[in-house]
This record gives structure tokens, sequence and C-alpha cells, in this order.
């Protein structure tokens, strides 16, 4: 009828979604032999950022591309003055925050913060701290932002008896946390060290600690990360010595025997077969 709009129909609609997938796949292959080519005559240049940034925007998971963006880095190494590289790897970092938020869970983008940061001529440990807590507060459970974070307290030298405090802050809002309890069990040896105790924990600390799984096992007693964690304070996640394997080697009149952890034979210390 005159004077309305015409609504499309599921066909119509399809068809459409047809039309601009396609655009959008003819420019992503246009972009990417575009950089191929100027990979192959080693044109490490700005033009050639920007098109890996087109490209990692909408596919973070284009591993080769973060090698390339590393190449020009490389390269620039040695060609630009420290302020020139300080504004390039923060703009880098701007990208991979962007990328973040889009993507989260990116291997690719996490490992390129991880260059970046090793690279740049001077590093704010305490920003990317604090980008650690923000992506934490959003998700918790992200392993990849727990690896990150683990890399920038190691560079920035937290203290572990904060990181243990940051940990249980986060355990105790979401006890259903396999990355927090794991953690959490890396820093209590180093915080309360008592080597007479299989976890390597003081005994009293380790009394605190049943208690506060105890909470978690009556919050969710379905939830696996806590009784992992039980586990792991009972003592019994170490691997008792038993034999793996058994080798006979009758023309070299030799046995191979591996063990499910290392032993010490007459003071020496084996560690493989």
């Amino acid at each position: 009828m005159h004077g309305r709009l015409k609504v499309k129909t599921t066909a119509e609609q399809q068809e459409a979604k047809r039309k601009e997938r396609e655009k959008k796949l003819t420019l992503y292959k246009a972009a990417t032999g575009k950089i191929f080519a100027k990979r192959e005559r080693n044109e490490l240049d700005q033009e050639m950022l920007d098109l890996t940034s087109e490209l990692l925007s909408v596919n973070q998971d284009f591993y080769t591309l973060w090698n390339i963006r590393r190449d020009i880095f490389q390269a620039w190494l040695t060609s630009k003055t420290p302020e020139e590289l300080q504004k390039a790897f923060s703009n880098e970092l701007y990208f991979l925050e962007q990328c973040l938020q889009m993507q989260p869970k990116s291997y690719g983008t996490w490992h390129q913060r991880c260059w970046v940061m090793t690279k740049m001529p001077e590093p704010s440990w305490d920003r990317e701290l604090r980008l650690c807590s923000r992506f934490l507060d959003v998700d918790e459970r992200n392993f990849h932002c727990w690896d990150y974070r683990r890399f920038v307290v190691h560079h920035f030298g937290v203290s572990s008896e904060n990181e243990l405090e940051f940990a249980t802050t986060k355990i105790s809002s979401n006890f259903s946390n396999f990355s927090s309890w794991h953690y959490r069990s890396k820093l209590l040896p180093l915080v309360y060290p008592d080597e007479s105790q299989p976890t390597g924990v003081k005994e009293e600390i380790l009394q605190k600690e049943f208690e506060l799984v105890q909470n978690a096992f009556f919050t969710d007693p379905s939830d696996q990360s806590a009784w992992f964690y039980h586990k792991w304070l009972l003592g019994k996640a170490q691997k008792d010595i038993a034999i793996l394997h058994v080798f006979v080697d009758c023309k070299h009149s030799r046995i191979l025997v591996s063990f499910t952890k290392p032993i010490q034979i007459y003071g020496v210390l084996i560690t493989a077969w």
C-alpha cells in the first residue's frame, strides 16, 4: 500500500545477508593479499600495520598477522627514537585492549600484549595490573587474564601477600573459580612456607584453608574447583612414586624404567628414563 514501508521477507533478508557476507569476504581477501604482498617486499611500514589492524579487528585468531606486527615493531626498534617507540607501543596497547574487549580469551592478543610490554621503553606495569583487575571483574574465570596477571606481577614485583589477598577476594565473590584456587595453591607456600608439610604450608594456615573450602562445599557441593583444592590441601595432589613403563632391551643388555615423578638413586636425581 502507498505510504507504508515495505517489510522484507525472510528470503529477502537471507539474500541481503548473503550479499553482505560476500562483500566482507571479498574485502577481507583483498586486504590479506595486499598484506602478504607487502611482506614479500619486506615493506614493514605504517600501512602494513594499519592493514593488519583492519583484519585483526574482526579476527583476532589470525596468528600470522600478530607475527607480522611484531616484525614491524622489531624493525622500528632500530629506526625510531625512544619517544616514537613509546608512542607506537602505547597505540598498540590501546589497540590490543580494544581487541580484548571483543574477544577476551584470544591467545594471540594476550601474547602480543606480553611481547609489547617487554619491548616498550617505559612500560606501565601498574596500569597493566589495573587492566587485569578490570577484566577479571567481568569474568573472574578468564584463565588467559590470570596468566597475564602472573606475568605482570613477576615484572612489577607485586608481593605474594598482596596477590594472596587478591585471590581471596575473587574466591569470596565466586567459589566456582579454578584459576583463583590454583593461584592460591601457588601463593600459600610462598607466604606461609613449611617444608615439613606435603603442601609446603604451615599447619595452622592449612586449618583455615579447610574452613574456607568447606564453605565452598556448602555453597555449591557439585562444583569441582573447590574439591580439587581440597585434594591439594590433603597433600594427595602429589603423585605417589610408581613405575609407569618398563622396557627390556635384550640386544644391548639393559632395562629402561620410567616413573611417575623424579627419583633419587644413590643421591643422584633422576628426572627422565
